[in-house]
């Protein structure tokens, strides 16, 4: 076997080696499409409520956010600076993926929303990673990339 051989063949077995791990992911999972929505929406009302008591329930204590801006806060900070917004929010291509009690989804949004007092872009992309305790499914870790005006 000359080098280059060995070269494809080592560079085949670390790529093999490092996907084995994800060989029981599946794309929609043991969680249908009902559910991972429902489990988005379960996020959106509660901060549609504006109640920082009730969001609370659903961020899980490692929660992280990320905005399109570049600033990002905590499961404390975030419950601080809870963003406003009204009407009916729209998700729309939900793309989802599970492995036991961890959802991934990834989505566009549609809603009119306020964050301080400025304009956020009314449909674009987010991210959301939830897991599931105790029968809730609680936010893990949100990316907002919509533009904030």
């Amino acid at each position: 076997m000359n080098k280059r051989d060995m070269a494809l063949a080592l560079a085949a077995g670390f790529a093999g080696a490092a996907l084995a791990p994800l060989s029981g992911f599946a794309a929609g999972g043991a969680v249908s499409e009902d559910e991972a929505k429902a489990a988005v929406m379960s996020w959106l009302n509660a901060l549609k409520g504006g109640d920082p008591a009730e969001v609370q329930k659903i961020l899980a204590p490692e929660f992280q956010i990320l905005r399109s801006d570049g600033s990002g806060y905590d499961r404390e900070d975030y419950l601080k600076a809870l963003p406003k917004f009204g009407g009916h929010p729209e998700i729309l291509n939900l793309v989802h993926s599970s492995e036991g009690d961890l959802l991934v989804a990834r989505y566009n949004l549609q809603l009119e929303q306020k964050i301080g007092d400025k304009q956020v872009q009314k449909l674009a992309p987010r991210l959301s990673v939830m897991r599931k305790a105790s029968g809730t499914w609680l936010m893990v870790a949100h990316a907002n990339f919509a533009q904030i005006g």
